[in-house]
């Protein structure tokens, strides 16, 4: 008797752009010469010897075990769909049209000689969207990308810093100096996307309130809200627009695409407010222009600020453009809801958590002397999701405008500060005016004056007298409190 012999041939290696390699299985007996033929078999009387001898096994090839979520050892549509989009980004409609190309026998599940097809065929689609990726970034038209080009794109598309894209551009692999084509660049892409996926799951533990292991609709409001106080109605469209398995909430690589939105509206914000703040209209900000535009909507001083603008500016060339601008306010906004959190914990007199409008009105009252007309208004403006009161978040969007509010009043009554009509605020005219109406010692009053001054200036500006009036009705609630306490000893 013959026995035919089959030769198993493993490739154990991991394709770094895409799907891992299948198992190779060839079948010797399909190829040997000594063949039976195709007619009658001859019959073979067999001994009990040979008898014991066990006939020849015919192994398959196995299916990606990483891609083969059920375990079943065979790939559906689900399954490929999945793993195309976390790898590659590509969409359903673009996966099931190579499925249906792929699946030769139609029974609605690929076996692994099926999967390599389709992975030559994703690897092939990846490949073409980083080359019309590439021009659009390949600044210079020389049909390759540089590190320099990359870092750019990068940052402005995911928000991912220079020294995290060198990092990246060594591990695709690629020296510093070399540039890539578009078969690098794809490679380059799914490690990205990766990343992305990784920093998605890192906030989800955050964010995923209701710990489903999703993100929910209201959870991704609240979500952009933080971030970039984007509102309701938009962020469900934004949701919709990622939500590639339509179940209405967000999974991981979905979320990650869900926040590659958020940083495109953030950038198209920050061009709007450049358009404000850049006093020079040179398309940039400097350190001197973000600290008047920080300090004036959060009262934060140069100390708090030149490190945020230096994490900014990715180039280190001493000015942010749009995108190294909207790194900037996004750092800024967060730095304020923190603050917003601390004073919470002293206006929030029931311990609920959240800024009721009596709360609201009770601080702007002591702060801002401000009438509680006013307060309401400013108060429904930042309530976002129209629940009566102040989350975290909201509390930050209502001190700004607050303090807003506080800085025209100051600027409209500007000539009652200024007594001598110079169009400056001196020491000497703001010190007679708190002598009267508080009876602070001047020496008292000197120290405070030279706490706001952050410009050094010897004057202050409205803003600064803001600041100098916060410190002041501060500093005489004290006292009476003192005082209070004192007569009840």
């Amino acid at each position: 008797m013959r026995i035919t012999v089959l030769t198993l041939s493993i490739l154990l290696v991991t394709i770094a752009n895409g799907f891992p390699v299948l198992p190779v299985v060839e079948d010797s007996s399909s190829m040997t010469s000594d063949a039976m033929p195709s007619e009658a078999p001859e019959v073979i009387q067999e001994t009990p010897e040979e008898m014991t001898v066990p006939p020849p096994r015919v192994i398959s090839p196995r299916v990606d075990v990483s891609v083969d979520v059920n375990e079943d050892g065979v790939l559906d549509i689900d399954e490929i769909r999945y793993a195309a989009f976390v790898h590659h980004g590509l969409s359903a409609s673009v996966v099931e049209d190579m499925f249906k190309q792929v699946d030769t026998n139609h029974d609605n599940v690929l076996d692994a000689r099926e999967f390599d097809a389709i992975r030559m065929l994703v690897l092939e689609k990846a490949e073409n969207a980083a080359l019309r990726y590439m021009q659009n970034i390949d600044t210079d038209r020389d049909g390759l990308l540089s590190l320099q080009e990359a870092q750019a794109y990068l940052l402005k598309e995911y928000g991912i810093g220079y020294h995290d894209v060198t990092r990246l551009w060594k591990l695709v692999p690629a020296e510093l100096g070399d540039r890539m084509n578009s078969t690098l660049f794809s490679k380059l892409r799914r490690r990205v996307r990766g990343m992305t996926i990784r920093l998605a799951r890192q906030m989800m533990k955050n964010a995923d309130l209701n710990g489903d292991g999703h993100i929910s609709v209201d959870e991704a409001q609240a979500i952009a809200f933080e971030q970039e106080g984007i509102g309701a109605g938009d962020v469900a469209s934004m949701v919709g627009s990622v939500d590639e398995n339509m179940d209405g909430e967000l999974n991981a690589p979905e979320f990650a695409d869900f926040e590659r939105i958020v940083r495109a509206r953030a950038i198209e914000n920050s061009k709007k407010a450049m358009r404000v703040v850049d006093a020079d209209n040179s398309g940039t900000l400097t350190l001197d222009e973000a600290k008047r535009v920080a300090f004036e909507h959060y009262g934060f001083d140069e100390a708090t600020l030149s490190p945020f603008f230096g994490q900014a500016d990715e180039n280190e060339d001493g000015q942010l453009d749009n995108v190294e601008f909207a790194g900037f306010r996004s750092v800024i906004r967060a730095r304020s809801v923190k603050d917003a959190m601390e004073k919470m914990k002293r206006i929030d007199t029931n311990g609920d958590g959240l800024v009721s409008t009596a709360e609201a009105i009770d601080s702007t009252k002591k702060e801002d002397d401000m009438d509680s007309e006013e307060t309401l208004a400013l108060f429904n403006i930042a309530d976002q999701n129209k629940s009566g009161k102040l989350d975290k978040v909201e509390l930050a969007d209502f001190n700004r405008l607050v303090r807003l509010s506080s800085i025209k009043f100051a600027t409209d009554h500007f000539k009652e500060f200024d007594l001598d009509g110079n169009d400056a605020v001196t020491f000497d005219e703001i010190a007679v005016l708190i002598e009267q109406k508080y009876g602070i010692p001047r020496n008292m009053i000197k120290t405070f004056f030279e706490q706001i001054d952050v410009d050094n200036s010897g004057d202050l500006m409205p803003a600064e007298i803001v600041d100098f009036r916060h410190l002041i009705r501060n500093h005489v609630s004290q006292q009476r409190q003192e005082k209070v306490f004192l007569s009840r000893l």
